[in-house]
């Protein structure tokens, strides 16, 4: 059908193959160049800083946790970390069809939840998504006649970076080697304590008249005791006079009462005498004063009356004297006895009076000495007020590098608020103004203190700019220089990234002269010479099968039908790449390279049936029409083996899968292409060319069927003796395949080479610098290095520096007298006497890198102790094996570190924690704090906080803190309470899943196979006791092998599975099948004789040269058992239908074999740069090609005889 429709319309075939050639060359001339396939790696990183904290602190507190809610993310298939000094790195392997930037949303969504239990100066967590196209695409080094580093940083910060910013397709540029100024703040605890003295000083003043108050009523409550002593004093003495006074009366009293008792006196009689005496008295005074009256009025005038009146005055007078004595007697004897009655009264009362002084000299004295207890109470309160006030108030805690950040900060702010109505305008509003020098931020405000003053930043710390040059270095060619580092953007093509940075590079150059910029690194030349290569590798390759088809055809007309289909298929093929977003890399042109050899072998097929119809009389567009029609079943059936081999790599996993999907394809479009270019253009060039029927005779090529046909006539008679020896070799093959080194990638020689410089422990910078000078002068000796660039070595993924580290840039010259490798050993050779380790890689653009480094023995368990033990007891196990160049068990560098052990009881005798000694500690110590940019000039600066030098030892065990005594505060000592001690630990703690392990790590030497060593390694594992709980596996490239290995046997087991099922639909028939499948075993002989022939490995490329033949070899058995049937069924016999399929098809099972061999014989035996990468698949390739092609033309004969006993039968159906 659609060779007919190619016939009868040729000029619709015509423009079809002017707008293929079209769309062919736009494609072409628009797609991305890279040196691989875009990658795109399941993996996520999480990085986590943790500035002072050790592996294991790291560990526990972020790692762990980051771990744990990380695992529960979908999708997630493996999760490593490794815990260093300061930073956390977790590692997450998602599956495969896992779309990672949804991923990164769960991952960063599950961070959030973790964050809040971080401990105080765990950093944010960042995550990023691993992508190879992040490596950088150019290295260069800078430097300029006449200028010091310094001038020359300032020239390439201001003038060249902006420049490669502004270059098309550059992500990002990255510089090393730049002498960088900074703003140092610089905290002086000098100047501080003296703002202390000024800040104590006020306070004591605000105290006085306090504490002088307190002084006064202290005093007046000693004055009101002394008084109250004195008081107190005589009272007493008053008290006990009284007494002595009323006892001496008493006694007086008692005694006259004692007489008065005597005579029978009481209170009672003598009351009664008083009353008795006086009423005598009265009576008698009565009488006398009648007697008196009388005498003075007589009654009777004569004298002896008035004497007798007289005489009884007398007698009267007498008597009142002696009643007036009587009742004073009596008086004087009641009044002692009331007055013995009063002195008890009295003394009654002075006992009271006694009880009333003592209580009230009681109450004052208790009342002073409550007075006094609140007076004391009072001191102390103002005391610990004082003390109080002292420790607010004290500057060393309130400033801090965090505090002068926040503040430095905060002032250092200008941002645009909005807008505001003016006059018929609005007026941009714009808060804030930068400061813009030192002086402003020496005068920056800290505080405003009353009766201090105001406090400034000057006056609590250094302020001064200062540089890295002390820390920075990068060298080229043994002068200062700096390197700068440029990656390309995702979207863009590395070659014309690098086209564009050189444009940048040459404009430079030509505005100072004086710019000198070397190319350390070009990843663009590197890709342009490689597919030059392959390109030109494909151009030969389809030259020389032109040659063949001219050689076998010795027609012009044929070959040039032929010719035009190779062009036509391969713009195809482009056009086809170019909507598949597949770029041009070494993959994908190694497919086409590979295609161009069977791009012909259905032309050749058909455009050979064709003149064998012609030849037997029939007209140029009948020919063309039913020779095509007649084959279009075997190369459709052809074409669809080698395709449906590439199906299985949607099985393989990994780097496998993405890297080799491009070839597969590749090869897929381009076979494509050649069978819709063999069904429409072949035809209709051929109705056109093939009008003169043009039959040469060959003598050679006639003699050589003659041969051949007594050869098969032979061999089909002597079947055991040609199958024993295919067997045979067939067993041999299979038993070298053990002995057979194996590996990942083939290295690859490039102009490009790098070294890493690793001091012994404890080298300065110093000493690291000065080795590396050292090298770079020795190295420059050697005449295939053209340049040498050298910088300090930096962990960019967790921000660390090394002292002891250093990495090397090394570029060769084109013209090279020695491979990489040879190379590599005069380095080492000329550096292996040095004090230091120097570790030389080969190559830079080595894709074996991508498999891991050397043969990695993996330990699991959980005990670090035992983790190390075994780690030095199997690196002793595997050390004799030959091929071993160096052993690492992640010991030989551990981290040195101050181990300070709290002693608890002690510190809480001080009522101290050990979190509180920690945070005492911690503060000491803490690290510089980045604040801004201080803009001056067109210079940007930033601005760092420290808390000035860093901490002695000595400084760390006078450190004091604050504790309490017996209620009272008290400085403690650290030293005290603490044992301090120097210990090393592991400089970083890997886990995976959850589990720790530790990595023995082996180098296997150059001269030596990663896959026999590998082999030997894991026979002396197998004999090691492993105790319970632990594991060991083995990793790196021998993991990495295997996996791909198992991946590429997979897909070939699938690959003949599928070849077979299509051509069971093409014969309609078990049996035929079978026969051609045959085929596969012999090409896989051929390919593996090929190999150890060439002393090559069994790499992942040479497995897939063997995924290839399985379904390319079969072709020729498809043609031959194809064309037998068709004769069989016009009733030739068996044996005869197989000699004279033999002769028919020999020339076209020849040229199709031949046109795939010498096509790709350019890449077997090219010696241009990248043409390792393809080396092994094409010796496989051609190697199983001949070998197979030689043997279909007998074996499978043989095979059919014995196989197809039974009468062919022809299914007749009516049309």
């Amino acid at each position: 059908m659609i060779p007919k429709y190619s016939v009868k319309r040729p000029f619709t075939v015509a423009v079809a193959v002017v707008m293929v050639f079209i769309l062919g060359i736009v494609s072409f001339f628009d797609m991305k160049t890279d040196l691989l396939p875009s990658i795109d790696l399941p993996y996520a990183m999480v990085l986590t800083q943790y500035p002072g904290a050790s592996p294991e602190k790291v560990e526990m507190s972020v790692t762990k946790p980051i771990e744990q809610v990380v695992s529960t993310v979908s999708g997630v298939k493996n999760v490593s970390s490794t815990s260093s000094e300061n930073a956390s790195m977790v590692m997450i392997e998602f599956d495969q069809n896992v779309n990672m930037d949804s991923a990164i949303l769960d991952v960063n969504s599950k961070l959030d939840l973790v964050k809040s239990s971080f401990e105080d100066g765990v950093g944010s967590s960042s995550v990023m998504k691993l992508n190879p196209d992040s490596m950088p695409v150019m290295m260069l080094s800078v430097d300029i006649k006449g200028m010091d580093i310094k001038e020359l940083s300032n020239y390439v910060s201001e003038n060249i970076v902006p420049k490669f910013e502004r270059t098309n397709g550059v992500g990002s540029v990255s510089v090393t080697g730049l002498l960088e100024e900074k703003i140092q703040i610089n905290l002086d605890n000098d100047k501080i304590s003296s703002v202390n003295k000024k800040v104590k000083s006020k306070i004591d003043n605000e105290m006085a008249e306090q504490e002088k108050k307190l002084k006064d009523s202290q005093n007046q409550i000693a004055n009101g005791k002394s008084q109250l002593e004195e008081q107190s004093k005589i009272q007493k003495e008053n008290l006990v006079n009284a007494e002595v006074e009323l006892q001496s009366a008493k006694i007086k009293l008692e005694l006259l009462a004692s007489q008065l008792t005597s005579q029978g006196m009481n209170k009672e009689t003598l009351n009664k005498t008083i009353e008795d005496t006086s009423k005598a008295l009265k009576d008698a005074e009565n009488k006398l004063n009648d007697l008196q009256n009388e005498l003075n009025n007589p009654s009777q005038n004569n004298e002896e009356y008035i004497m007798q009146i007289q005489a009884r005055i007398t007698v009267l007078n007498t008597t009142i004297e002696n009643l007036k004595q009587g009742i004073t007697t009596a008086k004087q004897g009641l009044e002692v006895l009331n007055s013995l009655d009063n002195i008890k009264e009295q003394e009654k009362q002075l006992k009271i009076a006694q009880n009333k002084v003592s209580e009230e000299l009681n109450k004052a004295s208790l009342e002073l000495s409550q007075g006094e207890s609140e007076l004391k109470k009072a001191s102390n309160e103002l005391k610990a007020a004082k003390e109080q006030a002292y420790e607010a108030s004290d500057m060393t805690n309130k400033i801090t590098p965090e505090m002068i950040s926040n503040i430095v900060m905060a002032q250092n702010f200008a941002m645009p608020a909005g807008y505001v109505s003016g006059d018929d305008s609005k007026h941009l509003v714009k808060v804030g103004d930068k400061l813009s020098s030192i002086e402003e931020l020496e005068n920056l405000l800290l505080f405003d203190i009353n009766g201090v003053g105001k406090i400034y930043l000057k006056d609590v710390a250094d302020i001064s700019k200062v540089d890295n040059s002390e820390e920075t270095y990068a060298n080229i060619n043994g002068n200062d220089g700096v390197m700068i580092s440029l990656q390309k953007s995702s979207v863009s093509s590395t070659t014309e990234v690098t086209k564009n940075i050189g444009k940048t590079i040459d404009d430079i150059m030509k505005e100072n002269d004086k710019v000198n910029i070397t190319t350390l690194m070009d990843q663009g030349i590197y890709i342009e010479m490689i597919i030059d290569s392959v390109l030109d590798n494909l151009i030969v390759g389809g030259a020389l099968a032109i040659i063949v088809l001219l050689v076998f055809l010795k027609s012009f007309r044929p070959t040039i039908i032929i010719a035009l289909s190779i062009p036509i298929s391969l713009f195809v093929s482009m056009v086809l790449m170019y909507f598949s977003n597949i770029t041009l890399n070494i993959i994908s042109l190694s497919g086409l390279s590979l295609g161009v050899g069977m791009l012909v072998d259905n032309s050749i097929v058909v455009i050979e049936n064709i003149s064998k119809m012609r030849e037997k009389g029939m007209s140029a567009a009948k020919a063309s029409v039913y020779g095509a029609k007649q084959v279009s079943g075997a190369i459709f059936a052809s074409t669809l083996t080698t395709i449906c081999v590439f199906l299985p790599i949607v099985f393989a996993d990994g780097i496998t899968k993405q890297i080799f999907t491009d070839m597969g394809l590749t090869i897929g479009y381009s076979l494509l292409s050649s069978l819709i270019v063999s069904l429409t253009v072949v035809p209709a060039m051929s109705s056109k060319l093939l009008e003169k029927v043009e039959k040469k005779p060959s003598i050679l090529f006639d003699r050589l069927i003659n041969l051949y046909e007594k050869a098969l006539r032979w061999a089909l008679k002597h079947k055991v003796i040609v199958i024993l020896p295919v067997v045979v070799l067939l067993v041999f093959s299979v038993y070298k395949i053990g002995s057979m080194g194996t590996s990942f990638m083939p290295s690859m020689d490039s102009t490009e080479m790098s070294a890493t410089l690793e001091m012994p422990i404890g080298s300065s910078k110093k000493d690291t610098i000065k080795m590396s000078d050292k090298i770079i002068n020795n190295l420059m000796k050697i005449d295939d290095i053209e340049t040498i660039g050298a910088t300090d070595s930096t962990n960019s993924m967790l921000g660390q520096a090394s002292d002891t580290t250093m990495s090397f840039f090394i570029k060769l010259k084109e013209d090279k007298k020695r491979s990489n490798t040879e190379i590599a050993k005069i380095i080492e050779e000329r550096t292996k006497d040095f004090d230091c380790e120097l570790k030389v890689s080969a190559s830079n653009m080595d894709m074996g890198a991508l498999a891991g480094s050397g043969i990695q023995v993996i330990i699991k368990g959980e005990d670090l102790d035992e983790l190390k033990s075994m780690a030095i007891d199997i690196s002793k196990e595997i050390k004799p094996i030959k091929g071993i160049k160096e052993i690492t068990t992640g010991l030989e560098n551990p981290s040195k570190e101050t181990r300070i052990i709290v002693d608890k009881n002690k510190a809480m005798e001080y009522g101290l924690t050990t979190a509180q000694i920690y945070q005492t500690i911690s503060n000491e110590i803490k690290t510089d704090t980045s604040s801004t940019i201080l803009t001056i000039g067109r210079n940007d600066y930033p601005v760092i906080v420290s808390n000035g030098d860093s901490l002695t030892k000595n400084e760390l065990k006078n450190l004091t803190i604050t504790g309490t005594k017996d209620n009272e505060k008290v400085d403690v000592k650290i030293s005290s309470i603490v044992s301090i001690s120097d210990d090393e630990s592991l400089s970083s703690i890997s886990r995976e899943n959850q589990s720790r392990y530790m990595t023995v790590t082996a180098t296997i030497d150059s001269d030596y196979n990663v896959g026999l060593v590998g082999k030997e390694v894991k026979s002396k594992l197998d004999n090691y006791k492993v105790k319970d709980g632990y594991s060991i596996e083995i990793g790196g490239e021998m993991e990495t092998i295997s996996d791909a290995m198992g991946d590429l046997v997979l897909m070939i087991i699938l690959a003949v599975v599928f070849v077979y099922l299509v051509m069971v639909a093409q014969f309609q028939s078990l049996l035929s099948p079978f026969i051609v499948m045959f085929t596969i075993p012999l090409a896989f002989t051929g390919g593996l004789l090929a190999l150890l022939i060439t002393g090559n490995d069994l790499s992942v490329v040479s497995m897939l040269g063997f995924l290839v033949l399985s379904g390319v070899v079969v072709n020729n058995g498809i043609v031959f058992v194809d064309y037998v049937n068709q004769l069989r069924a016009t009733g030739m016999s068996k044996k005869e239908a197989i000699i004279e399929t033999g002769r028919s098809r020999i020339r076209p099972i020849l040229m199709t074999a031949l046109t795939t061999i010498l096509a790709m014989s350019t890449m077997a035996l090219s010696n241009g740069m990248g043409a390792e990468m393809t080396q092994g698949l094409a010796i496989v390739s051609i190697g199983g090609l001949a070998y197979s092609t030689i043997l279909t033309l007998v074996v499978i004969p043989i095979l059919y005889d014995l196989m197809q006993r039974k009468e062919f039968r022809v299914i007749d159906i009516e049309d």
